[in-house]
């Protein structure tokens, strides 16, 4: 789940977005835009005269030539494979993003759609089904130079986040949940080594596989979208990201706008974890490796969601964030593996 790295988010002006369109030779309506979700990219829904279109101001983290370039390689190869993925439309002058004013702004197709029910299980096995799609369209994507990025929900930034705030930690945490908490990140970490990580099976995985980046038709999933953080990982990478935010319990709607929300605790669900899983299994086949290594890119994920989150919240409320249901997670994912 991508965080957006710590760099704030402001959004776009009615000015800035018409400044936008007139590059595509299109008028906004007079009625104002909608906020269109996101804690990383400014979005928004405008009403044109050529009907809803979704704007985005790319983070700058990845507004690099090389990494825009990618994605839109990416969008355009997986376009005519029909798994969902957007394709950005083209500027008068003929290309799918802009630069104005040191921006990156890309112009899409407003796409209808249901947000994804919590509470369905069926959506669950869908989101399954969708995902073993995408890897299957981009097994055989020659993923061109330019977003060579380092591994994901690295242990090694986690232990480096932690470090900062281990006085904090320790004076609000009792003694065997801090160490209970340390002993998580070192499972992790030797769990998850360089060797390990890069040895299992890659390709250009999604990298941030949520429910606020999909929208459902007919019970299936109709729209795939945010393709920022696609580059080449390893494949169960979005697996982890599929069990911890489709399958995983909460006890409120994930809004995708706030930090807060979107890393909420959550809990483990045998049942939801079982229907994600066989559905993506029906398509893809999984290694016994990547099979041991997938609880622990479970723990990577939820652990580095809050570290990397703390620089989203406000300095004097970052321990309290960080800590609010971190533990209950682990602990339930301990007692599910420890049955028979």
């Amino acid at each position: 789940m991508s965080t957006g790295g710590g760099l704030a988010t402001r959004r776009m002006t009615p000015e800035e977005i018409a400044a936008v369109l007139l590059r595509y030779g299109i008028r906004a309506a007079a009625q104002p835009s909608l906020h269109g979700g996101g804690t990383a990219n400014s979005n928004a829904v405008v009403q044109t005269d050529r009907g809803p279109l979704f704007v985005k101001r790319r983070n700058p983290r990845y507004s690099a030539e090389g990494c825009v370039a990618f994605d839109h390689s990416l969008m355009e190869y997986l376009a005519p494979r029909r798994v969902g993925t957007p394709l950005a439309l083209r500027t008068l002058e003929g290309t799918r993003w802009l630069r104005l004013e040191g921006s990156v702004y890309e112009v899409y197709p407003w796409m209808s759609g249901e947000p994804h029910d919590r509470h369905s299980v069926q959506q669950v096995a869908a989101a399954g089904r969708a995902l073993a799609a995408y890897h299957d369209a981009v097994r055989h994507f020659p993923p061109p130079a330019g977003k060579e990025w380092p591994r994901y929900r690295d242990p090694a930034v986690i232990r480096d986040g932690l470090r900062g705030i281990e006085a904090e930690v320790a004076a609000t945490l009792a003694a065997p949940d801090a160490e209970y908490l340390r002993g998580q990140v070192e499972a992790v970490s030797l769990g998850l080594t360089d060797e390990k990580y890069h040895s299992l099976p890659k390709l250009v995985v999604h990298g941030d596989y949520h429910p606020g980046n999909v929208l459902y038709q007919d019970g299936e999933v109709a729209g795939i979208f945010d393709l920022d953080w696609a580059t080449v990982q390893p494949r169960v990478l979005d697996l982890a990201d599929g069990l911890m935010l489709f399958a995983g319990e909460r006890d409120t709607e994930i809004d995708d706008a706030d930090i807060v929300s979107l890393t909420q605790t959550w809990r483990p669900s045998r049942d939801r974890g079982r229907a994600f899983l066989d559905a993506y299994l029906e398509r893809e086949v999984l290694t016994d490796a990547e099979m041991c290594a997938l609880p622990f890119f479970v723990r990577a994920l939820w652990l580095s969601c809050r570290v990397e989150g703390m620089e989203k919240v406000p300095e004097g409320g970052r321990v309290a964030y960080l800590l609010d249901g971190l533990l209950a997670p682990l602990r339930a994912m301990d007692a599910a593996e420890a049955q028979p």
